[in-house]
């Protein structure tokens, strides 16, 4: 787990304060292209052991998540004042470093030399790539 974070729900039930969480593979979130808010509460229920029927769940579900302990490249998009995470920012930087990583083998492959970040080759090969997912 390279980027990850740890989400939080904090709420009362029966007079009494709960603060579940889950901590978060940020990179296993952005492959399986899950939904930012809907699936990390599912997500957060079923690390705690919550009973998936039951009005605690309900409870959280229309309560606030936090976001704390970032790791990796996750630290990037975390705003520690506000508790808050940039999800869509985080999920268009992995997307840049997967095709960054498939570009560099195909240059080490043709060209044999590594692709550096930022340069004209890579410039026109994301260009290519970009063609390509068009197309």
């Amino acid at each position: 787990m390279k980027a990850s974070i740890v989400a939080k729900v904090p709420f009362h039930f029966r007079g009494e304060l709960h603060e579940p969480s889950a901590v978060i593979d940020l990179e296993d979130w952005a492959r399986r292209n899950l939904d930012k808010f809907a699936d990390l509460y599912g997500l957060v229920a079923e690390a705690s052991g919550m009973n998936p029927y039951g009005y605690e769940l309900e409870v959280m579900e229309v309560s606030e998540m936090v976001f704390e302990s970032p790791t990796g490249r996750a630290v990037d998009f975390y705003d520690s004042e506000n508790q808050q995470f940039d999800f869509d920012g985080f999920r268009q930087d992995w997307r840049l470093e997967l095709s960054f990583q498939g570009l560099n083998r195909i240059s080490e492959q043709y060209l044999s030399e590594p692709l550096v970040k930022g340069s004209e080759m890579h410039q026109a090969l994301q260009a290519a790539y970009q063609l390509g997912q068009n197309a």
